[in-house]
């Protein structure tokens, strides 16, 4: 219990502004409390913003919040100081929150445009036997701030063929501050680790994470200490440094997600400001497949199935299905999964579960029936996983009785009957892992199959790289091989590989040497040989990336077979009344304008980009949708009459949608003007100069120079100031003039008006 000095004690209720001082360190600026009957009371966010719980205190019927009546606190008011100072135990205290602070986006928008992109080839064949293709596939998408109608498909023309295959149409819409996604037309529906996508036609609603990518969906493990002093904090995981930041006296959290999945150790530590060192580890386990409590996942989909894709246009199955699939975080280490489809004769549900066991991996088990056309069946399945640094190790079982039927098996569709996986691996001499798999499946399509695989890789060095693996398969006759390899690194991203490869009892030798093209543009190519006891492969290939599109031709023989393909991908667009070509659009992008003007350096993280076209456009490609990017141009590129009101926009794009940037750019309609009084002298410096009927004024610099930023076809300059009082008319014809013009020296008489000539 705490007292205040009798000379302090007031009858009445009294206002005061008091620093607030908790376990020795001052809170920053002062709060208001009020003194009653020699008590100090607080309101709770004061309290809360001193660091201070006031969860489990109860609060007076006016909303404040007695000090006595914080349990594990002692408070003293100073009145010479005007000091509250506060002793108050750890676990009554609210813990700092550490951690990069992550900057919001912006909010994502999306222009109106169309874009087209293609991939094309034209292939010829010629040796044993000969004949030619040419092979396009394209994608028509318009978008809008309403959305995104898209369609798809393959063109192919040669070899006895010509025909166009529509693959997918669909319209999409979503909603990033909802994390909502609606598709109407072809898509895949929602499914879970023991149930099977199929392509539909029809309607889908869905929660769709990936609209907010800085959000974290699963369980993050909670890692904490506590300061005496202020001290300086680290976070390590796994030896890596992950975090580093101050924290004040008391108990604190790093909210910072740590970039591991898996089994793993958290190192916090904690120097004070006299260098005095505490560490302390935590094990931790991160599974990215659980949902953090009370988050929650759904897709729905109605519509029909899919039939024949990539062969047929427009086969869908006559029988409505319906699908849906959800998934909850019920606690951190316990997330629910449900799962429901509907057909004509086909009723399928299923429920599932992830139980996190600690730092010691994951327990997935799930479970479903179905009934169609009076048969009836069960499928299981349990899955256990741990990730760790040096060692992982997967099991999983799943089994479907004879008579079960689920979407992907309705008119003579795939039967799964089982699938049994046994997956592991361990690192030895930290550059070098073994794995081993085995994989008993059986399915109506594949057939049975029993493969046992054993692989080892290595890193030697920061050039030499090798693997070797050998695989049998238990369930078929003849059905085993295996490969050995090594590449090395060439410098300049080329790289040089070399592999045996034994399969069925033949055997093969190839050596391939390749650079890619720059992600920024420019040339690659690639080399292979081959040869084998009936096998003869020779294989040489350019490419070439610009900013309009990539580029690529190869030559080819194989076994007497002799190939040659010509190849372009790329994309049209069309936006803001203009064309541009470039590569291909696969997620966002931006139009870039610069309101007309030419060769302006347009910057991407700082980074150029590209400069604008003679319309002062560019396109800028590869845009993380829903992301903050940063587009700048170059304000020294600018001609010397150009006026911009900022240089730099971050945006956010829409997915598969464009965002329009423009950099408004005005030219100047002044002049610099140069005055001198009816003797020929320079006007004095300081003197104002005010321009009408513009309105504008400007100071006069040094050999009496002065800058109007805008003119008329005929103003008045009047200049006054520093013993002088004069004016002048001057026309100006700002359609003549070029750059910025420098006028002069005029005459400014004084007391009177002239024309200058």
């Amino acid at each position: 219990m705490s007292t205040l000095p009798a000379s302090s004690i007031v009858p009445q209720i009294e206002t005061l502004v008091l620093e607030i001082i908790v376990n020795g360190t001052s809170q920053g600026e002062p709060s208001t409390f009020e003194q009653r009957d020699a008590k100090l009371y607080a309101r709770p966010e004061t309290l809360s913003d001193a660091g201070i719980r006031v969860d489990n205190v109860k609060a007076g019927p006016d909303g404040w919040i007695a000090l006595d009546a914080i349990p594990d606190m002692h408070y003293r008011y100073d009145p010479q100081r005007q000091q509250v100072v506060i002793d108050i135990a750890l676990r009554q205290q609210v813990a700092q929150q550490l951690g990069y602070h992550v900057i919001a986006p912006p909010k994502a928008t999306s222009g109106t445009g169309f874009v087209l992109n293609y991939d094309a080839s034209y292939v010829d064949t010629w040796g044993n036997g000969s004949s030619s293709q040419l092979g396009v596939w394209s994608e028509q998408r318009l978008f809008s701030p309403l959305g995104v109608l898209s369609n798809t498909g393959t063109w192919l023309n040669g070899a006895g063929v010509n025909s166009y295959t529509r693959l997918d149409s669909d319209y999409s819409y979503s909603d990033a501050s909802k994390l909502f996604t609606l598709n109407v037309g072809d898509s895949i529906s929602g499914s879970l680790p023991w149930t099977r996508a199929v392509r539909f036609g029809g309607i889908q609603i869905q929660r769709n994470f990936s609209l907010q990518p800085s959000l974290v969906t699963f369980p993050l493990p909670v890692i904490a200490g506590s300061a005496a002093v202020p001290s300086a904090v680290d976070l390590y995981i796994n030896g890596l440094r992950q975090y580093s930041g101050n924290a004040q006296p008391g108990p604190f959290q790093i909210a910072q997600p740590p970039a591991l999945t898996g089994a793993g150790v958290a190192q916090v530590t904690v120097t004070d400001v006299l260098g005095r060192r505490v560490t302390t580890s935590v094990p931790l386990y991160v599974d990215t497949r659980r949902l953090s409590q009370g988050l929650f996942d759904y897709s729905a989909e109605i519509g029909f199935l899919r039939e024949g894709y990539g062969t047929d246009s427009f086969s869908y199955n006559s029988s409505p299905l319906f699908s849906a699939t959800f998934r909850y975080g019920l606690r951190n280490w316990l997330t629910l999964q449900n799962h429901v489809e509907v057909a004509q004769s086909l009723r399928n549900a299923g429920m599932g579960s992830i139980v996190g066991l600690g730092d010691a991996g994951s327990l997935s088990l799930a479970g479903a029936g179905s009934t169609t056309s009076g048969a009836s069946g069960a499928l299981y399945s349990a899955d256990y996983q741990y990730i760790g640094p040096r060692f992982s190790l997967d099991l999983q079982g799943t089994r479907a009785t004879p008579g079960y039927r689920d979407l992907a098996a309705i008119d003579g569709g795939v039967l799964f009957r089982h699938q049994y996986q046994v997956t592991g691996s361990v690192t030895i001499l930290r550059a070098q892992t073994l794995n081993a798999s085995y994989i008993d499946a059986e399915d109506s399509y594949a057939g049975h199959s029993r493969v046992l695989t054993l692989g080892y890789s290595a890193q030697t060095g920061s050039r030499w790289s090798l693997y070797a693996n050998v695989f049998k398969d238990y369930a078929r006759s003849g059905v085993w091989g295996g490969s050995i390899g090594v590449t090395v690194s060439l410098g300049g991203n080329a790289s040089a590989t070399a592999t045996v490869t034994r399969n069925g009892g033949q055997t093969t030798a190839n050596v391939s040497a390749s650079r890619p093209a720059d992600f920024g543009g420019g040339w690659g190519w690639a080399v292979q040989g081959g040869a084998g006891s009936d096998y003869h492969l020779g294989f040489a290939s350019a490419n070439y990336r610009s900013t309009v599109g990539d580029f690529q031709a190869t030559a080819q023989r194989f076994n007497g077979t002799n190939t040659g393909t010509l190849g372009a991908t790329g994309a049209l667009t069309v936006m803001d009344g203009t064309v541009l070509p470039s590569r291909t659009l696969g997620d966002g992008f931006a139009l870039v304008s610069t309101d007309g003007v030419a060769n302006v350096p347009v910057l991407q993280e700082n980074r150029v980009v590209g400069t604008t076209n003679a319309r002062g456009y560019l396109l800028v490609p590869d845009m993380p949708s829903y992301e903050r990017n940063q587009l700048s141009i170059d304000p020294l590129a600018l001609p010397a009459d150009a006026l911009i009101e900022t240089s730099k926009e971050e945006v956010a794009p829409e997915r598969r949608a464009g965002v329009l940037v423009r950099f408004g750019l005005k030219k100047y309609t002044g002049a610099s003007v140069s005055f001198v009084d009816d003797a020929g002298q320079p006007l004095p410096a300081g003197a104002v100069a005010t321009a009408q009927p513009a309105g504008v004024s400007s100071i006069v610099g040094y050999d009496g120079l002065a800058f109007f930023e805008r003119l008329e076809a005929q103003n008045t300059i009047t200049i006054e100031g520093k013993g002088v009082n004069c004016s002048v008319k001057l026309p100006f014809n700002s359609a003549s003039a070029t750059d910025m013009p420098q006028l002069g020296p005029i005459v400014c008489h004084a007391n009177r008006a002239t024309v200058a000539q």
